[in-house]
């Protein structure tokens, strides 16, 4: 069994989202522990909260996974990045030697563990249509994002309903989709390799997606499980909307084949799989020796120390070259 550390700094129960719930998925075991000094391959999810740790692994073995789109205003120094032997991004300004454009597998916000998403029938399906949206306007994408679900509301009426922060709230998101045959998925990011748990939960729950977001979503999932809209045409989007949940047929025929896209889908695209299948392309006996990985902070810290140290240098090199020049002088 190889040993996988998970640098996850969240509240999150990830661990869900393996059988039984114990971190194990083929033969690789995932461990979520700060105190774990030794691995075979170290995964760290996101710079949240990351502090500086030392660990017994070979640098190669160590993969970064930014957790953020394109639209984001934390940019990676180099000095950062080189310290991981292979990042897994959406990200294109991103540089790197070991740099790989993926999904990066956000884990599910609906409340099911691996084993009842897989072992449990579909759920019962006696809603028809439903959006998630916050009402979070901090961009351009917010925005645009709510204003659209707006006018959905406005042209729908009673047959949509909308959940959301601050819209209507709610404990857990599987009540929201799981009911519900349809159901809209609006990514903040509209950009290749950037598909997260908005479209995800839906397909989890069986349920249908209208769809915008990531262009390449098919390198991934099977098409048949959702229809794509356009949130910058209102009236083409409705048109396809409408095409759909009005076809008393639809839901029932698509049924059987969004349950095997979703099987499959949790068995691939689901954080652990998805990041088995790069460990396995990896050496886990690369010899090991002690690294040290800092967070963005610290190490812009120590790179500002090394600047003033350098520019303090060089004033006193000036200093000392202009002190010998006037004595030379007299």
């Amino acid at each position: 069994m190889y040993i996988v550390k998970l640098t996850f700094n969240y509240d999150f129960p990830i661990m869900r989202q393996t059988p039984n719930n114990i971190g194990v998925w083929g033969k690789y075991k995932f461990v979520i522990d700060n105190e774990l000094t030794e691995c075979d391959y170290w995964i760290i999810y996101s710079e949240y909260k990351l502090t500086s740790e030392t660990v017994k692994c070979n640098r190669n073995n160590i993969i970064f996974i930014p957790a953020e789109g394109i639209n984001t205003s934390i940019e990676y120094q180099h000095y950062f990045l080189k310290q991981f032997g292979k990042i897994l991004t959406v990200q294109r300004e991103i540089k790197h030697k070991n740099l790989i454009y993926t999904h990066n597998a956000n884990p599910w916000f609906i409340g099911k563990s691996y084993d009842e998403l897989i072992n449990n029938k579909a759920p019962e399906k006696t809603k028809l249509i439903s959006v998630v949206s916050s009402n979070k306007a901090f961009t351009a994408g917010h925005i645009k994002r709510l204003e659209f679900v707006q006018k959905l509301k406005s042209h729908f009426g009673d047959k949509l309903d909308v959940y959301g922060r601050g819209i209507n709230d709610f404990d857990d998101k599987w009540d929201v989709v799981a009911p519900y045959k349809y159901s809209i998925a609006i990514e903040n990011d509209n950009c290749d390799d950037w598909v997260t748990e908005k479209f995800f939960d839906c397909l989890y729950a069986n349920t249908f997606t209208f769809y915008y977001g990531c262009p390449n979503l098919e390198k991934y999932v099977d098409a048949r499980s959702f229809k794509r809209i356009n949130i910058d045409n209102f009236e083409e989007s409705v048109a396809t909307i409408e095409g759909i949940i009005n076809d008393e047929t639809h839901y029932e025929s698509v049924a059987p084949t969004l349950q095997t896209i979703k099987l499959n889908s949790i068995n691939r695209d689901n954080f652990f799989p998805w990041i088995v299948s790069y460990l396995q392309t990896m050496n886990p006996n690369l010899p090991k020796q002690f690294i040290t990985i800092n967070s963005p902070s610290v190490l812009q810290d120590i790179y500002n120390r090394k600047i003033s140290t350098r520019i303090i240098k060089k004033i006193n090199q000036a200093v000392s070259l202009l002190t010998k020049t006037l004595f030379s002088t007299k």
